[in-house]
């Protein structure tokens, strides 16, 4: 095995997350025009709830997913997993370019919309984690927060991606009649899965017999606490990201004088501000412990909630600005060294699924739910404070739990307990 592929190999990787993360963050950006399309019966409020409704249910079919692939990904050999994910999310992307509206199809259009994003969430179960598990397996120990925070920088670059596509149709104004070509481009996604099969050399387990899927169920049991940890952590950060960069560009309108149009062209700066900061608290974690980072963020979540929120209504362009800001760098803060800190908790042999798992669970049942109940919450209490309400819960929880949980024991160690894992040219 060359240097030169192992490159390859790694920058496959981060394009191929890139692209995946693309594609899934294209219907949390587009929700705001897509919900007229495809709930023309509702009213715009209850159209928008039921649009944001869509993205955690598929949160029954990322465990799923992550199951499936995590057995393939810890049996059989990390690339096959990355290869059937990134294959698969090509396809569900594709379908999700050619869904018809509800004026051409009536109830079917929310009903097939709601089968894309199941097929979309299966199919991303299996890259996320494992795309992270492999580049930071192959890095040297002493640079895991610094990849950590690369990979998670390589999934802000493929929401800036979709950002700047829905920017620019919000700029010519034809985000209704030209959302499809953006889930066009998202097809890209398959040249990566099939550089990495071309190029790629990882780590491969040796064949396990196919009764060993009993077994990995058994382990996902066995380390239930450990797959709690990481889906309160999973979900906290993926609400960090949705508060600012999704919820915002529809609520500020709700509440000032702002426009949609406004919101996303400061979401594309957002995004860039993302992207630079997760290198640097990368560093940091380098230098001090990831899990103090982590628990320090995640409580300036629950104490700053509040005054963050209580300050937008009829609230300056600026401020909201501001505000925005503050809520991307408690995420970036929290999400840097992340990908290091699941896998410090978990051995080599169960690493893709239990990791995979917990993120699943946790993105899905607790990190997607949150636009759809944060605005819920608003349409209630009719007070913007409540937005934050369910952030807060689970900074709180994140903060405690992080502190409870102690490492398996050396991230990257691979005793005898545990399965012989080879590098590979494939």
């Amino acid at each position: 095995m060359t240097i030169h592929s192992t490159r390859l190999s790694k920058w496959s990787m981060l394009l191929g997350n890139l692209f995946e993360h693309y594609d899934t963050a294209l219907f949390s950006l587009l929700s705001p025009f897509l919900a007229p399309l495809f709930f023309a019966h509702q009213d715009p409020l209850t159209a928008l709830i039921f649009t944001y409704a869509i993205i955690p249910l598929g949160m029954l079919a990322r465990p799923l997913g992550s199951l499936v692939f995590g057995y393939l990904g810890d049996h059989w050999g990390r690339k096959e997993a990355l290869i059937f994910s990134l294959v698969g999310m090509t396809l569900a992307t594709a379908c999700m370019g050619l869904m018809p509206t509800y004026h051409q199809a009536g109830f079917l259009a929310p009903l097939l919309l709601f089968c894309g994003r199941i097929c979309q969430n299966f199919f991303a179960a299996g890259e996320v984690a494992g795309g992270a598990i492999y580049l930071i397996e192959n890095s040297p120990n002493h640079s895991s927060d610094l990849t950590s925070s690369f990979y998670g920088a390589s999934t802000i670059a493929g929401i800036l991606l979709a950002s700047l596509g829905v920017s620019l149709l919000c700029f010519f104004g034809s985000v209704q009649e030209h959302w499809r070509l953006l889930y066009f481009l998202g097809c890209l996604t398959i040249l990566f899965a099939c550089f990495l099969r071309i190029n790629g050399s990882v780590y491969i387990q040796k064949s396990l017999p196919q009764s060993a899927f009993k077994t990995t169920l058994q382990t996902c049991w066995k380390m239930r606490r450990v797959i709690l940890t990481i889906a309160i952590a999973s979900g906290f950060s993926y609400a960090s990201y949705t508060l600012p960069l999704v919820l915002l560009n529809s609520l500020a309108p709700l509440v000032s004088n702002t426009t949609q149009a406004d919101m996303m062209q400061v979401n594309t700066l957002l995004l860039v501000l993302d992207f630079l900061l997760l290198p640097f608290f990368g560093f940091l974690a380098h230098h001090f412990s990831r899990e103090k980072m982590m628990m320090l963020a995640s409580l300036l979540a629950v104490v700053t909630g509040i005054p963050l929120f209580w300050s937008l209504p009829g609230a300056s362009f600026w401020l909201i600005v501001a505000v925005r800001i503050c809520l991307v760098v408690i995420g970036v803060w929290f999400s840097a060294p992340f990908y290091a800190w699941s896998q410090q908790l978990v051995p080599a042999t169960s690493r893709y699924t239990v990791i995979s798992l917990g993120y699943a669970l946790g993105t899905q049942l607790l990190g997607s739910p949150t636009a759809a109940i944060s605005l819920w919450l608003f349409q209630q209490t009719h007070a913007v404070i409540t937005v934050a309400w369910y952030w807060m819960l689970l900074g709180c929880l994140s903060s405690y739990l992080i502190a409870k949980q102690k490492s398996y024991t050396h991230p990257y160690d691979l005793s005898e307990n545990c399965l012989m894992i080879e590098r590979s040219l494939i």
